[in-house]
């Protein structure tokens, strides 16, 4: 579904990704791990076009959408769920989520997704009139992921979810993204809690200073503690 084919982004004059290519298949969790600075993020928001890389291309179920604008990359089935969450402050749960769904449908099957949504995150229908400001972190997580459930993708970029995140969130975290795969929406996440990713992810890569140091699947990885040392030091 996803193929990244040798892509090289900068920032300014700084080449950051050295030929990276990845593949994620239709409705397949793929690991994304290194350590901090290694490119994870840049890639992440490469694929998503808010990044264009200087070489290289990026195809979307065989259409390539290496230049194309963020919000088009969305439309091919692509979301970005940032690190940094950024729920929008001054609305509340309800209205960050009504808004996800508007370019889908115009909000005409809103209840359906909230029913969906307060399955999967039980404290969000307590905080239905709360606004964003108003959220503890892992929270808004919750209401950044659920916001991007919204636009109905076919593949969920998830960059650090359980970072800052209390062990009970983390759990929520966990058990949300199995059960996105179960609906069949491909996730290529970025976590730091290697053991968590790989236990909910078929394959993994790691990235080592903008390039692709190795690939294979998750169970592999988790008992090449070798591997794991040199490329993450854990």
């Amino acid at each position: 579904m996803l193929q990244v084919e040798n892509v090289n982004t900068y920032y300014g004059l700084s080449h950051v990704l050295h030929d990276v290519s990845l593949q994620v298949g239709e409705g397949e969790a793929v690991a994304f791990l290194g350590r901090n600075g290694a490119g994870k993020t840049t890639t992440l928001k490469t694929i998503m076009g808010l990044l264009k890389p200087k070489a290289g291309r990026i195809l979307m179920n065989g259409k390539e959408t290496t230049l194309l604008p963020a919000h088009a990359v969305a439309q091919k089935g692509i979301t970005l769920i940032p690190e940094d969450r950024q729920v929008f402050p001054n609305l509340t749960v309800f209205e960050n989520l009504k808004i996800s769904r508007l370019p889908v449908d115009g909000g005409k099957h809103l209840d359906d997704f909230l029913e969906w949504i307060f399955s999967l995150f039980p404290p969000l229908k307590e905080r239905i009139g709360n606004k964003g400001s108003q959220l503890s972190g892992g929270e808004q997580q919750m209401l950044t992921m659920a916001r991007g459930l919204g636009t109905e993708p076919k593949l969920m970029l998830v960059d650090e979810p359980t970072e800052g995140l209390m062990p009970a969130y983390v759990e929520t975290i966990r058990n949300v993204l199995i059960e996105i795969q179960k609906k069949g929406i491909a996730i290529l996440l970025v976590e730091q809690r290697f053991r968590m990713a790989l236990s909910i992810t078929q394959r993994a890569y790691l990235i080592e200073k903008g390039q692709i140091r190795w690939e294979g699947p998750s169970a592999d990885l988790l008992k090449d503690e070798e591997t794991r040392v040199r490329c993450l030091g854990v």
